[in-house]
């Protein structure tokens, strides 16, 4: 699988059953999550569509955050302002497809860990309506992600708006072992992917991402290597992994575990622990796939060890950190010292996680588990 191991899997399964401990509180609320799921969607693309826009009813459409209407030049182009989310912009795509990602996430999670073939059957709806039903289906790409009214109809840094797919397919992954996913939909649905892959790897837009040396080149290389995983493509997934360790971690980050790409942003902070998130991800679809991303190390010998520690007293206390950060920083997405505590064995760095995280929504369940398999594993280790 993408995130968790099949080794992983099947202990955190068999805890759930026997109802050890440590299962119990993430149960509860991945639980509760499913049922919330069953009764929301599913999503589609087609059936809100941005005004005068000649686009094709399938294809994914959504506006840049950061671009605003230019006060002396009302019917002209946008123009940016860093930082400040502009609330009017087209969000019903996007907000689509984070529902679904989040619902297919929960719902196959659930279906396999929880042994509830209800939520199966859900998801497969939610999957068929966004992926396979020709009315329904979204175009493989994101050409028209984050648009700038008046300056274009899509760009590369839509790509951000792809991610929500990891989780996704980590939930198609857990949904198909289940065995009550039909191999029919699930060919369509490796075809959709290995389309997007075609997608990320060639077209323009997602080239200039790659290229860009800062958190979407990080969120591609992401992207690139979850997909590639899931669709089997073996030179894709290589090529990720070396990716990341030639030009995405060397070539960001100073000696000093900084990023000064991200610390230029208008909310550094924010930035940086998001490029962060990404370097996680990657490094942890490599390790489920054996390949050691964790120790990758810059010229001057920094280490991902090095960027956490970095930004390790601002996490806990976003208040002491001095450079510009013009909104509040959200730590709901802390998960990535999870991943980074287990990868490098490094325990504080699992403490810090469950003291800081806020547990909320079934992503952060799936990761109390693989946690709790984690920490309950090292015990009987070391007993």
């Amino acid at each position: 699988m993408t995130l968790v191991s099949e080794d992983e899997a099947e202990p955190i399964h068999s805890a759930i059953v026997r109802k050890e401990a440590w299962t119990l509180d993430a149960v509860r609320r991945l639980r509760a999550e499913a049922d919330k799921r069953m009764k929301e969607g599913p999503w589609t693309v087609t059936s809100d569509r941005p005004k005068g826009i000649d686009l094709d009813p399938h294809d994914y459409y959504s506006e840049a955050p950061y671009w605003w209407p230019n006060p002396e030049s009302p019917d002209g182009s946008y123009v940016r302002l860093d930082g400040q989310v502009n609330p009017s912009r087209f969000l019903a795509n996007k907000t689509a497809l984070n529902s679904m990602c989040d619902a297919v996430l929960t719902l196959g999670t659930a279906a396999f860990l929880l042994d509830d073939s209800r939520y199966a059957q859900r998801a497969t709806r939610i999957i068929q309506t966004w992926f396979i039903n020709p009315k329904t289906r979204m175009t493989p790409s994101l050409d028209y992600a984050q648009a700038i009214p008046g300056l274009n109809n899509g760009r590369g840094a839509g790509i951000l708006d792809g991610r929500a797919f990891i989780r996704a397919i980590q939930g198609m992954e857990f949904l198909a072992q289940t065995g009550a996913w039909d191999p029919r939909d699930q060919a369509a649905v490796r075809k959709w992917f290995e389309e997007y892959l075609h997608w990320l790897t060639d077209s323009k837009n997602a080239g200039e991402e790659k290229a860009s040396a800062n958190n979407h080149a990080s969120w591609w290389t992401a992207q690139v290597a979850a997909v590639a995983t899931f669709v089997d493509d073996r030179a894709a997934t290589q090529m990720s992994f070396n990716y990341y360790r030639d030009h995405i971690f060397p070539r960001q980050i100073r000696g000093d575990g900084s990023a000064p790409r991200e610390e230029a942003r208008t909310k550094s902070l924010s930035y940086s622990s998001f490029n962060l998130e990404a370097f996680t991800m990657v490094c942890r679809i490599a390790q489920v796939h054996n390949t050691d991303l964790w120790s990758v190390h810059t010229r001057s010998g920094a280490t991902i060890s090095t960027v956490i520690d970095y930004l390790q007293p601002y996490l806990a206390d976003p208040h002491k950190w001095s450079k510009e950060q013009i909104a509040d920083f959200q730590n709901d997405s802390l998960y990535f010292l999870a991943f980074a505590g287990m990868g490098l064995k490094k325990p504080e760095d699992v403490a810090l996680f469950r003291k800081l995280e806020r547990p909320e929504g079934s992503w952060l369940c799936l990761v109390d588990l693989m946690v709790g398999r984690w920490e309950a594993a090292a015990h009987q280790t070391r007993h």
